[in-house]
């Protein structure tokens, strides 16, 4: 247990660490914000509303995390529920079938896309690229482990 409570207090290091560096950069670019092109409203709703949710959600795991570190029975059940193999397969199944459609519907989207817009033909034609190389390189990666 004591590797398990190690290992959810480097997590909760972590995620604090991300949320206060993303807490640093949101407010650096708010107070610049000035200096920076112009935006609809709706991206920067769209950004208050995310960096608040990542910033609730860090909160929520770290908070969780400080009220169970000294409890067994409810580290132990964090633990089993992290390492239930039911829950592990479920969750690959979904993963590999979501890949698909991701695949599929980004490929149909990008090639609509160039009949109206370069900027959106490219912008789908980056994402598309990057979740390929992500997807073939984790495929090596776990292919050379096992």
């Amino acid at each position: 247990m004591n590797t398990y409570r190690a290992k959810m207090r480097t997590r909760a290091s972590w995620v604090a660490a991300a949320a206060a560096v993303t807490a640093i950069i949101f407010a650096a670019l708010t107070i610049y914000r000035d200096q920076l092109p112009t935006l609809p409203s709706f991206i920067k709703g769209f950004h208050q509303g995310a960096f608040i949710s990542l910033e609730l959600l860090a909160i929520w795991f770290v908070v969780n995390y400080l009220r169970i570190r000294n409890h067994e029975a409810k580290l132990r059940k964090w633990q089993i529920a992290e390492t239930d193999e039911r829950t592990g397969l479920i969750l690959r199944n979904a993963s590999t079938l979501a890949m698909s459609v991701i695949f599929t519907g980004l490929g149909i989207a990008t090639i609509v896309s160039g009949f109206f817009s370069a900027t959106v033909f490219f912008s789908l034609m980056g994402c598309l690229l990057f979740i390929l190389i992500v997807f073939y390189g984790l495929w090596m990666y776990y292919a050379r482990k096992h």
